[in-house]
């Protein structure tokens, strides 16, 4: 089925099982719609069901899959209105944090975003995508809290949740789109030398092409699936999963 999972030494097995499944969701291996299906996955990784099921729960935890009574667990699936609608509402709460950031920020802070936007560089030259994503949440998080706005933050931090979501289900590549590093390493001069109205401008240009490239690659996984995976077409979704031949996973 899939070469993302090959048999596993005996340590933390959970937590190894959950992270291949989490490669496969984001090599593609596994598409938005298709079906967990345990006992294939614990015979590839030489592992019993009951890890199998233990990681489903984690990544179910995270947003990642969903579990549907006596049928298992499937990847996530996202309509393309909810992430116009999503990024929309990150341009917004993101824009406006770094108007404020820049007025608010000290000196010290942002060397230490500076430090952060080094370790979104890193990510992306290793191209570990888990940490990539995680970097770059974790660097507008910062944006955010230098605006010293407690509902803003909040407000971040519940989109923040969404977007990691749609970036590991749909496999988003970060590091191949060329722009966070360059875009984002902008921000932190614009913030640095308090130019309000050029951190705005950055913002809204890094968010609202993120938006594009997130699109364009939902549709591309789109079209592998065959259909546009929304609850009422689930089951086909997943039908067309299971049915489509085995690709590698890089």
């Amino acid at each position: 089925m899939l070469e993302s999972f090959e048999a596993l030494p005996t340590q933390s097995l959970v937590s190894q099982v959950k992270d291949r499944i989490l490669r496969a969701i984001t090599n593609g291996d596994l598409l938005p719609g298709q079906r967990i299906v345990e006992g294939e996955v614990a015979q590839r990784l030489g592992v019993s069901r009951g890890p199998v099921r233990e990681a489903a729960r984690l990544l179910e935890q995270r947003g990642l899959l969903v579990s549907m009574p006596r049928r298992g667990f499937f990847v996530r699936q996202f309509e393309a209105k909810e992430i116009e609608d999503l990024y929309e509402l990150r341009e917004w709460i993101e824009v406006a944090a770094v108007r404020s950031a820049a007025v608010r920020a000290s000196a010290a802070e942002t060397r230490s975003l500076r430090q952060r936007h080094g370790e979104i560089a890193a990510a992306a030259r290793k191209k570990a995508q888990p940490e990539l994503i995680d970097a770059i949440i974790d660097f507008h998080r910062t944006i955010c809290a230098l605006a010293r706005n407690a509902r803003l933050m909040r407000l971040f931090d519940e989109i923040a949740i969404e977007v990691s979501q749609i970036l590991s289900v749909l496999g988003v590549a970060l590091d191949e789109m060329g722009m966070p590093v360059e875009v984002q390493a902008s921000l932190v001069e614009a913030l640095e030398t308090k130019d309000a109205a050029r951190a705005e401008r950055e913002m809204r240009r890094y968010v609202v092409q993120a938006k594009i490239e997130v699109l364009e690659h939902y549709r591309r996984r789109l079209a592998t699936v065959g259909a546009e995976p929304t609850a009422k077409n689930a089951k086909a979704a997943t039908t067309a999963g299971r049915q489509r031949p085995s690709r590698k996973v890089q």
